[in-house]
């Protein structure tokens, strides 16, 4: 009996907005989304036994209501842990050049600090 492969794609991530979001309309319905970067820090220790940190910056999309009350208030430096799965962007540039772009689409975004209304 042959396995089967499993197909898990599921990520939970928890960082700051690093600027403040970008919240456009797409479509005939004007669904909007919003679209930010989290920094993501990994503390880890070099050969030499000393505490060094990683940073990883991950483009996170968020689509609808959430992407509206993320548009609202989130803003640079708000902690942030977004729910989702990746994603795979794909695109060629006009001089045909091929491009692609992994990110999270976040099925939630919890807010962790909310600032003052913009």
């Amino acid at each position: 009996m042959a396995i089967k492969t499993p197909y898990i794609n599921n990520v939970t991530l928890a960082g700051n907005i690093v600027r403040n979001p970008e919240v456009r309309q797409i479509g005939e319905k004007k669904t909007k989304v919003t679209t930010i970067t989290v920094a993501n820090n990994r503390p880890y220790q070099d050969k030499d036994g000393n505490w060094q940190q990683e940073t990883n910056f991950v483009d996170v999309e968020v689509w609808g209501k959430q992407a509206e009350k993320l548009g609202e208030y989130g803003k640079k430096g708000t902690p942030v842990i977004a729910e989702g799965n990746l994603k795979l962007n794909q695109w060629e540039d006009k001089e045909g050049k091929s491009h692609s772009k992994l990110l999270i689409r976040a099925d939630k975004i919890h807010i962790l600090n909310y600032p003052e209304k913009k």
